[in-house]
């Protein structure tokens, strides 16, 4: 099933299913549904379903309705995500549910949240003015404003610890999150201010500034519209979800630091090419191919040569990085195994990853 390209296809509008698991756990009387689903259920799935080993369909670009299908559903999820948030801080508002049923509302949207912005980074890159315009709708909404603008300069900067989105080895993701995310937020500040100043255009033509305001405008909305408990519920998902966006980062380029002149490759993203979290996050897990191809559609990326291998899904890395110890001692001797193929490949002109070290290749 994993090598099946048209089961791919079809599996992509799994990640629909997300944003509703919080209120079909609220209709069930299981609050924390999506959280158990996601952490619980979904890693041993993924090992249940193995290795993404396909390959972009052939002659896609000429079958416009199945293209038509793969362009609208990041758009598609866009929507019934934003419905799901604001559901959410009605029914915060209506029924009150205390402070244990605002924190499982407040995760399990923030899960949503978190693929949400996963969504947003595919439109972000698409020529469409209206694509981008609700990337960064999205991406406010999670009161991550200046993702948008920071993540092309991560594009320029990957495995440049000093630039940010690059763990270096030692450091915790508790320390990674808030330090990336205040990085992230001055890289985006400083790349904005080089522009206007290049274009000679005024302050308020500031992307990352106008975004951060539509997150505060959004914020006052849910206030005004919903109360304290749906102000709550919005705060919630937003910091939930940059938390996991930052885990997610983390995860990607824990330790993979680019050495000086060296250019930007598959070797410098950790990869582990799993169905079931491709087909949920718009093929994220390519990340390789994505730095080297950033604006070909998600639907069309595939795994790339001489990327690392993690030692499972990101789902279960996820978990895994939220205790710092047991990271270590399964990410610390990978990054050695690491050095020591590339002083072996310095030395033949040639670096080969061992077989447990390098990640699947699509065949």
């Amino acid at each position: 099933m994993a090598g099946s390209s048209t089961l791919k296809l079809a599996g992509h509008a799994l990640c629909l299913g997300i944003p509703l698991l919080a209120p079909l756990g609220v209709s069930l009387g299981v609050p924390w549904l999506s959280p158990l689903a996601v952490f619980g259920v979904l890693p041993f799935l993924s090992l249940l379903i193995g290795e993404d080993r396909s390959l972009p369909v052939a002659g896609l670009r000429r079958s416009p309705a199945l293209l038509a299908y793969l362009d609208f559903l990041p758009r598609i999820y866009a929507a019934v995500w934003m419905g799901t948030l604001a559901w959410a801080a009605a029914y915060a508002s209506r029924e009150t549910p205390g402070t244990a049923g605002l924190a499982a509302l407040a995760v399990s949207v923030g899960i949503a949240s978190a693929l949400a912005i996963c969504t947003a980074h595919e439109l972000m890159h698409r020529r469409s003015p209206a694509d981008v315009l609700l990337a960064r709708l999205m991406a406010s909404a999670c009161l991550y404003g200046h993702m948008p603008v920071e993540h092309f300069h991560h594009h320029a900067t990957v495995g440049d610890v000093a630039a940010g989105a690059t763990a270096p080895r030692g450091m915790s993701i508790y320390r990674f999150a808030p330090t990336d995310f205040l990085h992230g937020l001055g890289n985006a500040w400083a790349v904005e201010r080089a522009r206007l100043r290049r274009t000679r255009a005024g302050w308020w033509r500031n992307r990352a500034l106008q975004d951060h305001a539509l997150g505060l405008g959004l914020a006052l909305s849910f206030f005004a519209g919903f109360g304290t408990a749906g102000l709550v519920v919005f705060i919630g998902q937003a910091v939930f979800a940059v938390f996991c966006f930052e885990v997610i980062t983390y995860v990607h380029h824990y330790g993979l630091v680019r050495g000086e002149n060296e250019e930007a490759g598959p070797q410098h993203a950790w990869a582990h090419h799993c169905w079931l979290t491709n087909c949920l996050t718009f093929n994220n897990t390519f990340q390789g191919d994505h730095h080297l191809r950033p604006g070909v559609p998600y639907y069309e990326l595939h795994a790339m040569y001489g990327a690392p291998r993690l030692p499972a899904s990101y789902l279960t890395m996820f978990c895994l990085a939220l205790v710092p110890p047991l990271w270590r001692a399964l990410m610390d001797p990978r990054l050695d195994a690491l050095a020591q193929a590339r002083a072996r490949g310095m030395a033949m002109a040639r670096q080969e990853l061992p077989e447990w070290l390098r990640a699947g290749q699509c065949r």
